[in-house]
């Protein structure tokens, strides 16, 4: 076997030999590099693809189609605008000038596609109007673990997941396509589809939301301020046992106070006389109190038939007729106004206040805890209702003598008559002018006598009636007086027990149970009130073993990332993660789901003036003085929107899968956040947009070498699936180095033509040549442009050597 100082420096030949050579190798396809290193690939779909000898599949992105966004065309042909970003997972570079509409074209058609917000002006009106829309289309490549984990995802939402069985068994592929169109007021509506199904839009980011990351300045800055975020970014190198342990037993926790409230509730809801309280027939109710307890149950109780014939009075037995015979009585106007088997019907009036007091019971009241409204309640409304149709039919047979009357001196009828008399004494005469006009009057007072009697009938006639219809309602064989008899003892018996007059069947209820010795609550309680107890101290001792493995990775952690930070232009910086309890720390702990355990996360960014040797060897010291540095504090405080970028990005590398933890967190909104028995996968792509916006030199190296990393690292160590290759990196970016060293470089450019107001919209694999110069601009410009495609080949040599020594 060679030395491997010798492989380096054949490579570094045969880099020096490759370069600028690129078309001779396109008849063969690819170049081969020692080391199974295969780099600038020729033509095919695996075109500028860098294939890394990787022996695993991963799920990625084939290729984002979109149609029409934001006015965008293609220079070509076709309709649409295509990303192609290749058959592997990598790292994958999309560079152009600046308004070029790459972001556009990635970062937001991959928010769109994942259910995000649109805007008007991503669908301008003369498009949207004329041509009906614009569109995002996503293909994607699954494999485990995502095809097991979305097809759950879709059986979750109503959708067969067997449309996915139609590839090969070992990959399927997954199309999500979103189409926006404006109506006339401008508002954009959105059809969704997946593998051409239809589902709507919520179900769209239900399933296409939780694959793919999204990170730019503004993300990383909000997942470094969010402590939810931080403490999901930190929990990724906790076991997944201890979380999913403490998750159940939280839950467990939650169920148990829970049940131990509703008991506490059903207690507290109990009534009992003035003269009672505090007293039960289990702690000392003295001979009197039982005798006086007895007297008013039998006062005011009926719960058997027995009890009703040797006892008719009784109070509760007077409210349970007087329901029987309201029934009995309205039976036909309730039919009417309600329908009892649907369980619509009118919300108000005298048939829905009938149906509401004839389903009010008296023993039912003291468990009705969502029903604001009492039974005596019920019964006021009830007798307003009455006294309102009372009113009602007198004004009914007011009416009809206003109208009819021929008594009344004032009504219509005896008016047309007094007309009538006037009329014969004008003129005696049998012919004439004069005499046709006042026959032609009569005629007309005629036809006004018959519509005054049609009316008259309407008002009190037959069956269908006014007047004959409210005296069904009103005319009842229950008076009004033993309404108020009622309510008037119903206060009485309220005010001798020192009870609201509400709560009378709730206090009869209570002393029942006092007297029988029966009541469920009180026995029931010291379990519950146990029961929660150990169940907070099995939670307890789980946040405390979550404590402790956090306590682990933070320490971890902050090496890590400290060590690090010298390289991202950070020198004599120290990260350091600070662990602090939650309120109640473990006594009382957090059963919220905003996270699991006690354990609040700060990350802090120290900035030491003199570097001891325990900062330079990334160790850092725990003490208050160096939290309490004057130069730092919370990253999310005192850092500037490059140093969170690149303090996200070396927590990634710490910890892989951090980024994707902390954006779903947020997305979650705590919700969600774990459940037992499910793990979520990695996600499938990160896309930074710009995320090395506000780096430079040394420092942008770095990033991207770190990027690079993140493409070939395992991030599946928890999901139980065996793999070599992390998930797909897509930068967006105007880092030259960053470029350089992808596996696929992408360039979008607008193509602008004299005398065209249109700027149309080209996308391409740059390879060879095409790469060289795309990177020699990134890093000049439109200066000296040969020693910048010199550069550029150093770039892209140095970054062949940096992938060769990665794999080797």
């Amino acid at each position: 076997m060679l030395p491997r100082r010798l492989i380096y420096l054949l490579q570094l030949a045969l880099a020096s030999a490759f370069s600028g050579t690129v078309s001779l190798a396109k008849t063969r396809g690819r170049n081969v590099v020692q080391a199974g290193v295969l780099c600038c690939s020729g033509g095919g779909g695996g075109e500028g693809y860098h294939d890394v000898g990787y022996q695993h599949k991963s799920s990625h992105i084939v290729s984002i189609k979109s149609s029409n966004i934001a006015g965008m065309i293609n220079d070509g042909e076709d309709t649409y605008i295509e990303v192609d970003f290749g058959p592997e997972a990598c790292l994958v570079a999309v560079t152009g000038e600046s308004g070029s509409g790459k972001s556009l074209l990635v970062s937001k058609a991959i928010d769109l596609i994942t259910g995000g917000r649109a805007v008007p002006s991503l669908v301008p009106p003369s498009v949207g109007v004329r041509d009906g829309a614009s569109s995002v289309e996503m293909t994607v490549n699954l494999f485990e673990p995502h095809i097991s984990a979305i097809s759950t995802n879709l059986e979750r939402v109503g959708i067969d997941p067997c449309f996915l069985s139609n590839e090969t068994p070992a990959s399927r592929r997954l199309q999500l396509k979103r189409v926006l169109s404006a109506g006339n007021s401008g508002r954009l509506k959105s059809f969704c589809t997946v593998n051409e199904i239809p589902i709507s839009l919520k179900t769209l980011r239900q399933i296409a939301l939780p694959l793919f990351t999204r990170v730019d300045v503004g993300v990383a800055s909000a997942a470094l301020g969010r402590p939810a975020s931080r403490l999901a970014m930190l929990d990724m190198g906790v076991p997944e046992s201890l979380k999913q342990n403490c998750l159940k037993l939280r839950d467990n926790y939650k169920e148990a106070r829970k049940h131990k409230e509703k008991i506490k509730r059903g207690l507290e809801s109990r009534v009992l006389p003035s003269s009672l309280k505090g007293g039960s027939k289990n702690g000392g109710f003295d001979e009197e109190q039982l005798q006086m307890l007895e007297h008013w149950v039998d006062e005011l109780a009926i719960s058997d038939l027995t009890m009703r014939v040797h006892a008719p009075d009784m109070f509760e037995t007077r409210i349970t007729r007087f329901q029987e015979a309201l029934l009995a009585q309205y039976n036909e106007l309730i039919s009417d106004e309600f329908d009892v088997e649907s369980g619509s019907g009118s919300s108000s009036g005298l048939g829905a206040t009938l149906q509401q007091l004839i389903s009010k019971s008296w023993d039912g009241m003291q468990h009705a805890e969502t029903d604001d409204v009492s039974l005596l309640t019920c019964l006021l409304d009830f007798r307003e209702e009455v006294k309102a149709a009372e009113s009602k039919l007198v004004a009914a047979h007011s009416a009809y003598e206003s109208l009819a009357s021929l008594t009344a001196p004032t009504s219509a009828l005896v008016a047309l008559d007094n007309t009538r008399k006037l009329l014969f004494s004008i003129s005696s005469d049998d012919y004439g002018p004069l005499f046709e006009t006042i026959e032609n009057t009569h005629e007309l007072l005629n036809k006004v006598e018959a519509s005054l009697y049609d009316c008259a009938r309407s008002i009190d006639g037959d069956s269908g009636s006014l007047i004959s219809m409210l005296e069904k309602v009103a005319s009842t064989g229950i008076s009004i007086d033993v309404v108020d008899s009622i309510i008037a003892d119903w206060n009485a018996l309220a005010r001798k027990h020192g009870i609201a007059s509400e709560s009378l069947p709730n206090c009869h209820v209570s002393m029942r149970e006092e007297l029988d010795g029966n009541v469920e609550a009180l026995k029931l309680l010291p379990e519950a009130e146990e029961g929660e107890r150990i169940a907070r101290k099995d939670f307890s001792l789980a946040c405390k073993a979550l404590s402790d493995a956090r306590t682990n990775v933070a320490s971890e952690l902050s090496r890590s990332v400290t060590n690090i930070l010298p390289s991202l232009g950070l020198e004599g910086s120290t990260f350091h993660v600070q662990l602090s309890e939650r309120p109640g720390g473990l006594d009382d702990p957090y059963y919220g789901s905003e996270s699991i355990g006690v354990d609040i996360v700060d990350f802090l960014l120290l900035h030491q003036k003199n570097n001891n040797d325990n900062n330079a060897s990334g160790e850092h010291a725990d003490s208050e003085d160096t939290v309490a540095s004057p130069h730092g504090g919370s990253i999310e405080q005192v850092g500037s929107s490059g140093e969170k970028s690149r303090v996200l990005l070396a927590i990634e590398t710490a910890l892989p899968g951090s980024i994707g933890s902390a954006c779903n967190s947020f997305i979650d909104g705590g919700e969600g956040l774990l459940s037992e028995g499910s793990i979520k996968p990695p996600p499938i792509s990160i896309i930074y947009d710009e995320i090395d916006a506000h780096v430079g030199g040394r420092a942008a190296v770095t990033m991207a070498k770190l990027l690079a990393d993140q493409s070939r690292k395992n991030r599946s160590r928890d999901y139980g699936i065996p793999t070599d290759i992390g998930s797909q990196i897509i930068a967006i970016t105007h880092s030259a180095s960053l470029a350089a060293i992808a596996d696929r470089h992408i360039v979008v450019e607008r193509c602008y033509r004299s005398g065209s107001q249109s700027s149309p919209v080209r996308t391409y694999v740059a390879d060879g040549s095409s790469r060289r110069k795309e990177i020699a601009r990134m890093a000049s410009g439109d200066l000296a442009s040969d020693e910048a495609e010199t550069f550029a080949d150093a770039l892209i040599r140095d970054a062949l050597l940096q992938r060769s020594m990665s794999t080797s």
